[in-house]
């Protein structure tokens, strides 16, 4: 599998609260696999009942492992306006990083996924990505890391 065919980018989206944005994660990931809508939200939940994650400011990491997904995938979701509040530490969410991991993928795009997360230590790279204001712009960062 292509490392650039994994990335998916959803850009402006008019998204006001968590529960949308997981919502909204459902929908998409449940298109591709037999995981059903409530089992995403819900493995969602149970991870950020583990701790924040939040990576930066403005920006949430929110990610599950499942054997039910058919393919490993990066969820993009630039929002049109950022989430208020988003969880008792995390306010003003601009950008949303969805790491959608199927259990047992092949080490190959493993590595590439993790050496992708350590891109997320680069204080400017998501600089770069909070300020794209256009899609292809956006898309371009994303691709070029």
């Amino acid at each position: 599998m292509d490392i650039n065919s994994i990335y998916q980018v959803y850009f402006n989206c008019e998204l006001q609260t968590k529960e949308e944005v997981y919502s909204f994660i459902s929908k998409i990931v449940s298109q591709d696999s037999p995981i059903s809508k409530e089992e995403v939200i819900h493995q969602l939940k149970e991870r950020d009942k583990i701790g924040s994650t939040l990576i930066a400011e403005h920006v949430m990491l929110p990610h599950i492992e499942s054997d039910q997904l058919k393919k490993s995938q990066i969820l993009f979701i630039r929002l049109a306006n950022p989430i208020g509040t988003w969880d008792s530490q995390s306010k003003n969410i601009c950008l949303v990083i969805v790491i959608l991991l199927k259990k047992n993928e092949s080490v190959n795009i493993k590595k590439r996924i993790s050496l992708f997360i350590r891109s997320f230590a680069d204080e400017e790279y998501l600089n770069r990505l909070l300020k794209s204001h256009e899609k292809e712009e956006f898309s371009k960062e994303i691709i070029e890391y």
